[in-house]
């Protein structure tokens, strides 16, 4: 029997190796450890971008963002730009997206009961609650914040009610939407975009308190040997050159109770799940968009250009209502593969030129090719036109200050990674090789190593044919015959 609803559920900024179900020792993630029980855990599963809005297109679209030219915060699918979402419109299935809209056009600021590209969304006011104008408590607290430099991002405790566009209205809403608001006689997509536990680095008690921040396994804080010059420029830029142990282990502890606090939330929404009766007929995907640095390395949130794993590696969990599919899958797989996957789950044979394969191919057999890929970066036009764009105003904040400084750290780069080994390849030619059996917390580059050259060719090589086999190839040539 083919399932009838889809859910999707993201947590925005979530490393893969944060949560419990993938081995973290210290991170509270017990909702999503149960759900990982009952489903299908992809161990080595990679977003195919470092930024948010050109990640989530390639899970709608199945194609990697920079063949359709997606590479920055500023863009959106066309409603035209065939998608997940759009297809399943087509065959019936009524559309809700609660959170931050990172894919579509047409979608912000919305107040109609329909944007033209989904059914319902966070700013339908004619069935939803204001948000703006809800207030949650939240417990008192007199711990004091620890002094960080202002370029780490980090707020500390939360203290006061929490307003606005949260992660709790947004869970409201999406409880709301399925018990009272959507249509029982149709199939549904629905997808749930978390904030948590995107910086900056803040959370409410009991959170901010639960991780002693001196007995978490902290993750590696020097800068790895032979680093390329954005991450040194980074550290000195966002970090104040020497951010001590103390302040990153705060961030790390502060970004597992923002973890923790969303797997809360997810517990919620998954118990109203289960309470429609849903699981027996829906298929659930829990994922990420990209990783977050959270300290290592002494760096903090993400870089459009980083490919290393903290920010690359995300966790996938995938719910079908078949038991045969209850296991863990340790081959390599990327977001391109989520659309194709859902595709042929509900038996639907479009493909509007997907590059990912169906990831129930890995699930039944072990026939796949160890390899994925990543790209990143702008093209020189736009650094500029970005970097004119800069106010004062900008400039205080650090990020944007390494935008400004330091352009040439948003020079385009792609990545090839294996079991064993990763290739980056800069365009300013600060290029990476690391050996991830030997070093997999990526510390030593050991590119330009003569030991490795013919490592470095076979990946050089994959990597062209990668590059060939998806460029451009829109606007699509109708052949005209004379």
């Amino acid at each position: 029997m083919k399932p009838k609803n889809l859910i999707i559920i993201t947590f925005d900024e979530l490393r893969a190796d944060s949560v419990g179900f993938m081995g973290n020792p210290d991170c509270k993630t017990p909702n999503l450890d149960a759900f990982a029980a009952r489903g299908t855990v992809f161990e080595n599963h990679f977003c195919v971008h470092g930024k948010c809005v050109p990640s989530r297109i390639s899970l709608m679209t199945g194609r990697y963002s920079h063949t359709d030219g997606f590479r920055t915060i500023y863009q959106h699918l066309p409603e035209t730009h065939p998608n997940v979402l759009s297809t399943l419109k087509e065959k019936g299935f009524e559309t809700a997206v609660f959170g931050h809209n990172h894919v579509w056009e047409n979608f912000f600021g919305n107040n109609e009961k329909s944007s033209g590209v989904v059914d319902y969304h966070s700013f339908t006011h004619d069935y939803f609650i204001d948000m703006l104008d809800e207030k949650i408590p939240v417990p008192g607290s007199d711990k004091p914040k620890i002094e960080m430099t202002e370029g780490l991002d980090y707020e500390g405790i939360i203290s006061e009610d929490l307003v606005g566009f949260t992660d709790h209205h947004r869970t409201k809403q999406a409880i709301h939407y399925l018990q009272n608001v959507r249509d029982k006689s149709k199939p549904f997509f629905m997808q749930l975009n978390y904030e948590f536990p995107h910086p900056r680095y803040r959370v409410e008690e009991p959170y901010f308190s639960m991780y002693d921040r001196s007995a978490i396994k902290a993750w590696p804080h020097l800068v790895p040997e032979s680093a390329p010059k954005y991450m040194r420029d980074m550290l000195e830029v966002r970090s104040g050159a020497s951010p001590t142990q103390e302040q990153l282990r705060e961030i790390q502890a502060v970004y597992y109770g923002m973890v923790t606090r969303t797997d809360a939330l997810f517990g919620k929404l998954l118990k109203t799940i289960e309470s429609q009766g849903l699981l027996e007929n829906s298929v659930i995907i829990f994922t990420s968009d990209h990783g977050d640095f959270a300290g290592q390395y002494g760096l903090v949130e993400k870089w459009d250009t980083c490919m290393l794993d903290c920010i690359m590696r995300v966790p996938m969990i995938l719910f079908a209502p078949e038991s045969s599919l209850e296991k863990r899958i340790d081959n390599l797989t990327e977001h391109v593969d989520v659309a194709p996957t859902i595709l042929e789950l509900f038996g639907f044979n479009q493909d509007w030129g997907i590059h990912g394969r169906s990831l129930l191919g890995c699930v039944r057999a072990s026939e796949r090719e160890e390899v994925v890929f990543a790209d990143g970066g702008h093209e020189a036009e736009m650094i500029s036109r970005i970097v004119e764009d800069f106010s004062e105003k900008d400039l205080e904040n650090g990020k944007q200050r390494m935008y400004f400084e330091h352009p040439e750290a948003m020079s385009r780069v792609k990545m090839v990674r294996t079991k064993n080994w990763k290739l980056v390849v800069r365009l300013d030619g600060e290029n990476e090789l690391y050996d991830l059996e030997n070093d997999p917390s990526e510390m030593q580059n050991v590119f330009g190593d003569k030991k490795y050259q013919k490592i470095t060719m076979d990946l050089q090589l994959k990597l062209i044919q990668w590059s060939l086999r998806t460029d451009t190839d829109r606007p699509y040539q109708e052949i005209v015959r004379a």
